[in-house]
């Protein structure tokens, strides 16, 4: 056996050495006609062959350029900017110079008007990077009018479980960011903060199971970018997008986005507001035994959730070229989230013999608001011609959000005579404020390396409150089991190292963070509950690794490896001790004993001809915080745990490809296994499964401005610590056109036309209980969008084009 390894290893050095000798690179630089940099031109190289691949790239900051792993040919380069005059080279990649350095590239301005002009592209919906899957949102049509949550579970790899959380090749434990920065949300806050912003509004999602070391280490199961659009063409423009969502009940997505950019001065605003009216009809069963194994009792409830919400946000942001180098930016964004859920329950206690001992009818009412501001500042400073950057930030962002609580309970006997009812009232106030600085260096050390560093510190406080009181026969009094005051603060440290090389047709990432946390919780307790405190500190360092080989002169087919390690800390909510009350029979508590989750994560991919991708990856998590659920004395109790040491293994393959001129089929495929060990109250956890996902986008061009989009998509049965999440699916239909010469566009969509996007499961390892639960949601609906393009283009040249504050601004963690 290890004679034949030996074999192998050699065989592939040999290969590559024999192919690596056939590997070329075009380097250059693109200016325009006043010999300044071209930043974001796109470049493209296309073999002048009729089966050939084709290269396309956007120049950097100075304006280079550079692809590798060029084979042998004759070759075409073609150059774009917005406002210039295309240009077209042929270039002859021969001879014993593996690295050619082209003279730059000088575009000319357009000499046609630039009112009205219309630059139209086809983006493919899936791009392969060495460090993460880039989902371009609007390849993918029936993403007009939806929101940003609806957005995220048609991407590749990403589901949302059975109660809005996300979940990235079958595991918990994601981070959402938003144009590079952390949301510093989690469970209920951040689905609604989600539905909140409109698909329309959204460029790219980038999808990183493995994050380089810029990004935090926070996130097991990796970082989901949300990089949101931002105009840098000159001149004045905009889009709106208006839609209407009508399923049982009415919703509405609507966006207006305004760009000024002209001469020293980038001006830019994002204005979003919208409805979000829906409902689930949630039936919970749960089935009680005597230590025989003999069923005792039953509980069964229906649970008739109605919600409305309304949302509004803006964001709004100047940037200011002091000169050709140096950029300062300052932004702001703000959230005003108001909701209500209303909820009517009948409960029904049962004997062994089904006959009906108690009958509980209830009217939960919630009303809320959340609201959020940031505000962020920034310096940016390119330190030479190389490309060398300098970027300093700082970040203030504060949530508040207020929760009025009102349990109306009815207790019947068998013969439906009332014997008792009380009245629970909640407040829950919410303050959670955190403070941010970060320092980034980028240098690029030659053509083919790159070194990177970076400081961060952050601190975050939170003050949270619930005040409860219980009213039985017209008496009032202060319920302290459910009362209590929880104030938390963290501070967060952290160092990073990434260097990245290119050696032909390798290419090599190495990245190292380091983190520190300091941590302190206090609940305040009341007059029947002593206070208590915790203070934690503990330090860790995450590498990184990737790897990429580029396997034929042709560039068809590449071979990935990655590597990282990462960390989930929990939610300060989950650390607070003290019952929270979801109804009359289930609660939520917290776990002040929480402990920081480990993972190791890797993954080995191949890519062929960037259309099919085939990924597998492997992780192990130690100390996994899942969802606990016990049942006591017939009330069922939810509190985080690290309840489970979990081994996850998935195998995925995507492709994209041209069936012919007018269709377009996009197709992902997963399949996985899940294993939790541990031990959980008094039973021993000891789950496993296998799942599968698969789904299937076609995408129609019928000619004179439509096209349409089929989607199908269905997951089976998914094992997940204690549950059991039944399978489901969803079958979705759009059609557009475009109107108004192809500035504007209508879409008509109907979502889950089947209607089985269900929420199904079952609980497992319950000590002498079965349970289980269904539910429909709101679904079914169908979708009317109108999107329009505005503006009008001058032909004064920014100082500077580059990324802007937005793609240069880095996460922490609150």
């Amino acid at each position: 056996m290890q004679k034949q390894i030996l074999s192998i290893i050699i065989w592939l050095f040999s290969a590559w050495m024999l192919t690596a000798q056939m590997s070329y690179s075009i380097q250059g630089k693109v200016l325009d006609h006043e010999n300044k940099v071209l930043d974001l031109a796109l470049v493209s190289l296309t073999m002048d062959q009729v089966d050939s691949s084709m290269k396309s790239d956007y120049t950097d900051q100075d304006g280079s350029f550079n692809f590798t792993s060029v084979a042998e040919g004759k070759y075409i380069l073609q150059v774009r900017f917005f406002g210039f005059q295309s240009l077209l080279k042929p270039i002859n990649v021969s001879g014993q110079n593996l690295q050619l350095t082209l003279e730059p590239i000088q575009l000319q301005i357009d000499s046609k008007p630039l009112e009205a002009v219309t630059v139209t592209a086809k983006v493919p919906y899936i791009e392969r990077k060495m460090d993460r899957t880039v989902v371009n949102v609007d390849a993918l049509i029936s993403n007009a009018g939806s929101n940003t949550l609806e957005a995220l579970e048609l991407a590749p790899g990403i589901t949302l479980n059975h109660d809005g959380g996300i979940q990235l090749k079958g595991r918990s434990g994601v981070m959402v960011y938003i144009d590079d920065k952390p949301t510093y949300l989690s469970g209920v806050e951040l689905e609604n903060y989600l539905k909140s912003i409109p698909a329309s509004t959204v460029k790219q999602i980038e999808i990183m199971t493995n994050p380089p070391a810029k990004y935090e280490a926070a996130g097991n199961a990796g970082v989901i970018n949300i990089i949101t659009k931002r105009n840098k063409e000159l001149g004045f423009h905009g889009n709106t997008v208006l839609s209407i969502q009508q399923g049982q009940y009415t919703r509405s997505n609507n966006s207006l986005n305004l760009s000024f950019n002209k001469n020293k001065i980038s001006v830019y605003a994002n204005i979003n507001a919208g409805l979000r009216n829906s409902f689930q009809d949630l039936n919970i069963n749960r089935y009680y035994k005597d230590d025989s194994n003999i069923r005792s009792s039953s509980f069964s409830q229906n649970s008739y959730i109605l919600k409305d919400g309304r949302s509004a946000n803006a964001k709004l942001g100047l940037d200011y070229y002091i000169n050709e180098n140096t950029v300062i930016g300052i932004s702001g964004r703000g959230l005003i989230n108001p909701s209500g859920d209303l909820t009517t329950n009948t409960a029904f206690i049962k004997d062994a013999q089904s006959s009906i001992l108690r009958r509980v009818n209830a009217e939960n009412k919630t009303e809320s608001e959340f609201d959020n501001a940031t505000f962020n500042i920034y310096f940016k400073r390119q330190l030479d011609t190389m490309g060398s950057f300098l970027t300093m930030d700082a970040d203030y962002v504060k949530y508040n959000s207020t929760s009025e609580q009102v349990f109306n309970n009815f207790i019947y006997n068998s013969n439906s005579i009332l014997e008792y009812q009380d009245r629970i009232n909640g407040a829950i106030p919410s303050n959670i404020q955190i403070y941010a600085a970060k320092l980034d260096f980028s240098k690029p050390l030659n053509k083919t390396s790159k070194f990177e560093a970076g400081l961060k510190s952050a601190y975050t406080e939170t003050d949270n409150e619930a005040k409860y009181s219980n009213t039985v026969d017209g008496t009032t009094l202060p319920d302290y089991n459910l009362s209590n005051r929880f104030l938390y603060n963290e501070w967060i440290h952290a160092a990073y190292l990434n260097y990245s090389k290119s050696f032909g047709k390798i290419e090599l990432q190495l990245g190292l963070r380091a983190e520190t946390t300091k941590l302190n919780g206090h609940q305040l307790g009341n007059v029947e509950k002593p206070d208590t405190s915790f203070t934690r500190t503990y330090s860790n360092l995450f590498p990184t690794f990737y790897a990429s080989w580029h396997m034929d002169s042709k560039d068809h087919h590449v071979l990935g490896f990655s590597f990282g390690r990462r960390i989930d800390r929990p939610f300060f909510q989950d650390l607070n001790p003290f019952i929270s009350p979801l109804d009359k029979f289930t609660f939520y508590a917290g776990n002040p004993n929480l402990l920081p989750t480990y993972s190791n994560n890797f993954s080995l991919s191949h890519s062929y001809k960037n259309y099919l991708n085939t990924s597998l990856n492997y992780s192990r998590t130690i100390d996994g915080i899942n969802e606990t659920l016990e049942i006591r004395d017939s009330i069922y109790y939810s509190r985080p745990g690290n309840i489970a040491n979990n081994h996850a293994i998935s195998l995925s393959v995507d492709a994209n490809t041209m069936v012919n001129k007018w269709l377009r089929i996009n197709l992902y495929a997963e399949l996985g296994h899940q294993i939790f060990e541990s031990a959980l109250y008094t039973e021993q956890l000891q789950s496993e499964g296998t799942y599968y996902v698969f789904s299937l986008n076609n995408n129609f061009q019928l000619g004179k401005g439509w096209n349409a989009d089929l989607r199908g998509n269905y997951q089976s049965d998914f094992v997940y610590a204690q549950l059991l999440i039944k399978s489901f699916g969803t079958l979705n239909f759009a059609i557009q056109k475009k109107i108004f010469k192809d500035k504007g566009s209508l879409k008509l969509s109907i979502s889950d036309i089947l209607y089985t996007r269900r929420s199904d499961g079952i609980i497992n390892n319950l000590r002498n209980t079965d349970a289980d639960w269904n539910s429909r949601l709101d679904t079914r609906a169908a979708s009317l969008a109108f999107t329009y393009r505005f503006g009008k283009s001058t032909s004064n040249k920014l100082k500077h084009t580059g990324s802007g504050s937005e793609s240069e601004q880095n996460r922490v963690k609150g």
